[in-house]
């Protein structure tokens, strides 16, 4: 706090006597409420303390205390680390096994393969010359083969060994999956359960329901998990801009991105586009990885071996996004994975 010549109000009082003004909040106070202000603060700073404590205090039991779920979680997701190792090293073991062979064959076989040649050539001549069946064209072919071989003979194999730029085995990561999105708006007749972790179809089977996520979008990659628990007609799976409002047909927005379940079904930009839908199903679990900086969404459905990617124009969808979902008949049921 710092003294002022000129008097103002004092902010507790309201009398013109304020002689100390705060840095923090910029408020006047006179000597006798600048120690009240004071002492506030310092209980605010008191209670501060005690909220550190407690947080101290509940990661200190988290630390100690039975973590079999977790536990359980990293066996599990270890144990497909260690079958992406295994898998690996037999394609990179059966590789180099085959280049070594192809290898001796270029090299330290050249010169076997050159004795079969002759030995070819040599049978032909025996049997031409035990059956007395040979003119002036044979000869010369024979004398071409002799003469090719000779300088094969003498010749150093031309071969290099270089790397294929095919991916031999693919990379592996570890994803993790934003835990804070859940169903948080609607038009139409979708229903949210279980805190918003879960989106149903319960009515008007003749109508679309628009269905957007909490979350706002705006830079680094998201990754979002969808369970299909039930799934009944048209469901669209993507993004839409925050901006854009909120409507039944929400497939068809402006800034509307992403993939119903169907062939060469896929929108971007609201407009029906050429392209992969996705062949997602009941029971499939589906990631939507929304790159704000590469400015593109990709769906993931592992169970289908199924990668689909769009690039979206800001222009036309900008930021923030939002996760968003266009939902058809009644008993679909959509469940965000934490």
């Amino acid at each position: 706090m710092t003294t002022i010549k000129d008097k103002s109000l004092c902010s507790t009082c309201n009398i013109e006597r304020g002689i100390f003004v705060c840095n923090g909040c910029s408020q006047s106070f006179c000597l006798q409420h600048t120690t009240n202000h004071y002492n506030d603060i310092a209980d605010q700073f008191t209670v501060l303390e005690q909220t550190r404590d407690q947080v101290l205090q509940d990661l200190n039991y988290e630390m100690v205390k039975p973590q079999g779920d977790i536990r359980a979680l990293h066996d599990d997701l270890a144990s497909k680390i260690d079958i992406w190792e295994q898998e690996s090293i037999s394609k990179i073991k059966k590789a180099a096994i085959q280049a070594r062979t192809d290898l001796f064959k270029c090299t330290i076989g050249h010169l076997s393969s050159k004795r079969l040649d002759l030995e070819q050539i040599t049978d032909e001549l025996q049997q031409a010359r035990k059956r007395k069946d040979f003119i002036e064209t044979d000869l010369s072919e024979w004398q071409n083969k002799l003469k090719q071989l000779k300088e094969e003979l003498t010749t150093q194999p031309n071969v290099i060994v270089h790397e294929d730029s095919t991916k031999l085995i693919s990379n592996i990561h570890i994803n993790v999956f934003d835990g804070k999105e859940l169903f948080n708006s609607s038009a139409g007749d979708a229903v949210f359960e279980e805190n918003g972790k879960v989106v149903c179809v319960k009515a008007n089977p003749n109508m679309y329901s628009e269905v957007r996520g909490k979350c706002e979008y705006t830079i680094g990659e998201h990754r979002i998990l969808l369970k299909i628990e039930e799934l009944n007609g048209w469901t669209l799976f993507g993004i839409i801009s925050k901006s854009t409002p909120l409507q039944v047909h929400s497939y068809a927005s402006p800034s509307s991105y992403g993939w119903y379940n169907g062939s060469n079904y896929n929108y971007a930009a609201g407009q029906r586009i050429n392209g992969e839908g996705t062949t997602a199903q009941k029971n499939d679990t589906i990631q939507l990885v929304i790159n704000c900086d590469k400015k593109l969404i990709r769906l993931i459905n592992e169970q289908k071996n199924e990668v689909l990617e769009l690039n979206v124009d800001t222009d036309k969808c900008p930021f923030p996004w939002q996760l968003h979902l266009n939902l058809n008949l009644p008993t679909t049921r959509i469940r965000i994975i934490s």
